[in-house]
């Protein structure tokens, strides 16, 4: 008599299968996660990287902006100037004065203690960026030969004569390994 073969899988060919399988799905598990975190760090570093150019932006405009005076009465486009801190003038809407509760006084401040680079309009305050970890004003005069910042700021005379402002900033934002650098350097309008 002949004996006929069993037809199927056994049970060690399940559990091999099933093992074969968990492996697998283990390597994909990793892939998925490892890719979502390069997702996630990737995001914040163009987050970064947008945040310091929208920065830069912001003050490029207003330094453009600093001294317009068809009122021609004298107005001095920068009212500060330190290392840390910036305000700057323009007479927006012809009449001669600027006020001080408006955009025609923009100011801008490197809070190192916050790590935060903020713009104020007027009275109101708006950040900029945060996780600052560097932040300075440098100031060129006319001739374009960098000022000597004193402890105190610029004096009026001193401010008078600045012909362009540059900003050095540098964020490391939280959970980024990298930091975003920026620098620009912008040239203060000489005329109306």
């Amino acid at each position: 008599m002949t004996r006929r073969r069993a037809r199927g899988t056994s049970l060690v060919e399940l559990l091999v299968g099933t093992a074969l399988a968990l492996v697998v799905l283990s390597a994909l598990t990793a892939a998925v996660g490892t890719g979502a975190r390069l997702l996630i760090a990737c995001g914040a570093r163009g987050e970064a990287e947008d945040t310091a150019q929208l920065a830069l932006e912001a003050l490029t405009f207003d330094v453009r902006r600093a001294g317009w005076d068809p009122a021609a009465s004298g107005l001095v486009a920068v009212r500060e100037a330190d290392a840390d801190r910036l305000v700057l003038a323009a007479d927006l809407d012809g009449d001669g004065a600027v006020d001080d509760a408006s955009e025609e006084t923009a100011a801008y401040v490197c809070l190192a203690s916050a790590r935060r680079l903020s713009r104020l309009v007027g009275r109101q305050s708006m950040p900029l960026a945060d996780g600052v970890t560097g932040c300075g004003f440098r100031y060129l005069d006319r001739e374009g030969a960098p000022m000597a910042i004193p402890a105190g700021g610029l004096a009026a005379a001193d401010r008078a004569r600045i012909g362009a402002v540059a900003l050095d900033l540098v964020l490391l934002p939280n959970g980024l390994a990298g930091r975003a650098e920026r620098s620009i350097l912008i040239a203060l309008r000489t005329a109306p």
